[in-house]
């Protein structure tokens, strides 16, 4: 039996995410383009009989949560939670510059968040939150989830979960961008099972472009991601 559906949204465009600069957990603001785009994803919820948004307690991801939600016909009833574990890795004194800093540096970066931490940081969530928490609360079945991110850390997450065995993907995955405002569906059954639905489907978007390049992405962490 199906007892949880998932709903992963990357946040909508910022001035950041256009010039290629490094955000990490700088709290940046959404531009007008990434708040056009979380309004093109509010008829995309409107039916979806959600009960609980989860959402990084960073600005851009917030308030993305809250323009979906704004209008939506349970909004009152909707548990909003918002979570720092859903932040996007931290790139300590990379944060600000261009991608282009990040591709010049060497060695390790001590200010940077560990690769591991970042990446148990996301399966944790998924453990606790998801799998040991969502799946198993009380209440009509499946509970439906609204969970707006990042793209570094939805990449990260949605990889290991296929790479541990957590979710089975339903097809090969062969590019791994995560667009703004993106949505990535996974479908929990009763016995902890999941699958992945679609990854970083954009069809609800009217737009002729979007950023291609998320400068947040793990390069460096692939052979883990």
């Amino acid at each position: 039996m199906l007892v949880a559906k998932v709903y992963i949204l990357r946040h909508g465009e910022t001035n950041e995410n256009r010039a290629h600069i490094i955000q990490g957990q700088l709290d940046t603001l959404l531009n007008e383009a990434g708040r056009k785009q979380a309004e093109m994803a509010v008829d995309l919820f409107r039916d979806v009989d959600l009960d609980f948004a989860l959402t990084s307690d960073l600005q851009r991801a917030v308030e993305t949560t809250e323009i979906i939600l704004k209008d939506h016909p349970k909004r009152d009833s909707i548990t909003l939670v918002k979570d720092k574990n859903l932040r996007e890795r931290c790139f300590g004194k990379l944060e600000g510059l261009p991608i282009s800093a990040k591709r010049a540096q060497t060695g390790l970066d001590e200010t940077a968040e560990n690769i591991q931490i970042f990446l148990n940081r996301a399966l944790t969530w998924w453990d606790t939150q998801i799998v040991d928490g969502l799946t198993k609360a009380p209440g009509k079945k499946p509970h439906q989830v609204l969970v707006v991110s990042h793209g570094g850390f939805i990449s990260a997450l949605v990889k290991n979960l296929i790479s541990s065995g957590r979710v089975k993907a339903e097809a090969e995955i062969t590019n791994w961008i995560c667009f703004n405002v993106s949505v990535t569906t996974i479908e929990v059954e009763e016995n902890s099972e999941a699958r992945l639905v679609r990854y970083s489907d954009v069809q609800h978007l009217k737009v002729d472009e979007l950023v291609s390049y998320n400068a947040d992405v793990v390069k460096a962490a692939e052979g883990l991601l």
